[in-house]
């Protein structure tokens, strides 16, 4: 009886020291664990990936890694308000400047053992962190306050910390870094104020210039206006003038060919007289010719026959005898 008894706890002894020792974890589809041995002193070459996960206690040790991208700092509203977070930089010309910034980052599952071997879980704190002021101080610092401030520049910034980042993190492989994103400047109160009277006394010369140009724009406008209607007058002059020199060689042209219709007509009047004259032969001819043209029609001449020697009453062989003898065939 009592050999059993001891047997009994014995038995209970060994579960109790079983389930002491016993132990498992969950692991998540985001995440890995590395698994140490303390004993030995050494880091699991391979982490363990999704699924329950079993060890001892007494030997073993399980570390999770989440490997998804994820933001650092994790919780940005506290981060905007801790100063942990806030970096106080220098700009190139000596302002001072709070800058709120986050780190897009993502851990590679195989490499998460070495990471734990050369730093640890607290990473983020050991290497980030202090990276991070590092490489931004570094950016931010070759650009002036008011270029920060209008935000000109705030990609080539972003752009140059991620790539100062993914450089000087080259010797932890396990983690890569995918973005930087700046979320918030603050200056001080005298800076700001005098950058935004700055900038009202820059669109207050803006205003005046576009004034400016304006009012040179209508001058321009009046004035080629004013080119215009004086060449108009000028061209209307120079094609009344024209019209008026058209008309003037107009008329005359036809005084021309109206003297030169005169003249043919003259010279053929002409021409056709000397042709009848030689062709009554001679002056007396033409005249008694125009002489008989102008004698009436009802003119009558009666001549009485008196004899051989009796003279007649009306004799006009002296009027008309050349011209009948001339005719005579």
């Amino acid at each position: 009886m009592r050999k059993q008894l001891l047997g009994l706890v014995a038995l209970v002894a060994i579960v109790i020291l079983l389930v002491v020792s016993f132990g498992w974890i969950n692991v998540h589809p985001t995440e890995v664990a590395v698994e140490i041995n303390k004993i030995a002193g050494k880091v699991g070459d391979k982490p363990l990936g999704v699924g329950y996960h079993f060890f001892n206690r007494w030997i073993t040790d399980m570390v999770i890694y989440k490997v998804a991208a994820r933001a650092y700092p994790s919780d940005t509203l506290a981060s905007e308000e801790a100063k942990k977070y806030s970096l106080e930089l220098k700009t190139n010309d000596g302002q001072n400047v709070e800058v709120d910034l986050t780190i897009i980052f993502a851990l590679d599952s195989k490499s998460v053992p070495l990471l734990h071997q050369q730093v640890g879980s607290n990473y983020e704190d050991q290497i980030l962190l202090p990276q991070i002021r590092s490489e931004a101080r570094l950016a931010i610092g070759s650009f002036s306050a008011e270029e920060i401030y209008q935000g000109k520049v705030r990609d080539t910034m972003q752009q140059a910390i991620k790539q100062k980042l993914v450089d000087v993190l080259a010797k932890y492989p396990a983690i890569h870094i995918h973005d930087a994103l700046i979320r918030h400047f603050s200056f001080s109160p005298d800076f700001e104020r005098a950058i935004e009277q700055k900038k009202l006394a820059a669109q207050q010369v803006e205003i005046n210039k576009n004034r400016a140009l304006a009012q040179e724009e209508e001058a321009k406008r009046q004035e080629a206006e004013a080119r215009g209607g004086k060449l108009k007058a000028i061209q209307e002059a120079e094609g009344r003038a024209q019209s008026a020199k058209v008309e003037a060689d107009a008329n005359r042209y036809k005084l021309e060919q109206e003297a030169a219709g005169n003249l043919a007509r003259l010279k053929a009047n002409a021409e056709g007289q000397k042709l009848l004259s030689d062709a009554l032969g001679g002056g007396d001819n033409v005249v008694a010719l125009k002489f008989a043209e102008n004698i009436s029609d009802k003119l009558q001449i009666y001549g009485y026959p008196v004899g051989q020697q009796t003279t007649s009453i009306m004799d006009v062989s002296g009027v008309f005898g050349q011209m009948f003898k001339n005719n005579k065939p």
